[in-house]
């Protein structure tokens, strides 16, 4: 007996869709990741003028949606971005956080306590992610310098309909803008009027023409 056409295009529509149901409904589920924030930066990578007392400061960071971009090229600095660029403290970029976690933009505040001394050296912190929220901006401060964080901005932790099992990306330098100081330890230079974000392009990060990473974040799914 043959099985009518329709019958076998009725049944191919309900797998998708239960398939289709399926899926999402995984994506809705929270996962969690574990984040690994890699200091390379030292003398031997980035040889020129390398200060004495080089470190990273603690991490911050956020999940986040594709409206809310904390480290966005050509933006203006906030002063929470200006406070962790040139000293190193998460306030008041934590409380800047919080209110796009309250108004949906954000889900979850990431941070480690401790500053980056070692090379290699690394901070590790577990965070819980959702559909809402699918990708992780996360910096800290090189220190001493004028106003450079080394940064991993809108890494996307979703990708063609499932959550990745592992991600590395590097952390490049960054210039927020608010200093206009070309050394790392130069004197405070307020820039008037305030600058824009944007990838240092100093020498002390550009070798050749080439720029050179100060770090790598790598998630690991649970």
């Amino acid at each position: 007996m043959k099985t009518p056409f329709r019958s076998i295009a009725s049944t191919l529509s309900t797998a998708l869709l239960v398939l289709g149901a399926a899926g999402a409904a995984g994506a809705a589920q929270p996962v969690r990741y574990t984040v690994t924030f890699e200091r390379t930066w030292s003398a031997q990578t980035h040889p020129q003028d390398f200060p004495l007392l080089a470190h990273f400061s603690p991490v911050i960071g956020v999940t986040h949606d594709g409206k809310y971009e904390p480290f966005r090229s050509g933006a203006s600095p906030t002063a929470g971005l200006e406070h962790l660029c040139e000293e190193g403290k998460h306030q008041p970029l934590d409380g800047e956080i919080r209110s796009a976690i309250a108004s949906g933009a954000a889900g979850a505040l990431i941070e480690t306590p401790d500053p980056l001394r070692d090379v290699p050296g690394s901070a590790t912190a577990s965070i819980e992610i959702d559909a809402a929220h699918p990708m992780v901006s996360i910096a800290a401060m090189i220190a001493p310098s004028p106003d450079w964080c080394a940064v991993a901005p809108d890494v996307a932790l979703y990708e063609n309909g499932q959550w990745v099992a592992k991600k590395t990306v590097s952390l490049e330098a960054w210039d927020m803008g608010t200093d206009s100081a070309t050394s790392y330890r130069a004197l405070d230079d307020d820039t008037q009027p305030r600058g824009t974000l944007q990838l240092n392009e100093t020498p002390y990060f550009v070798k050749a023409g080439k720029r050179v990473p100060v770090g790598s974040v790598t998630f690991v799914r649970q």
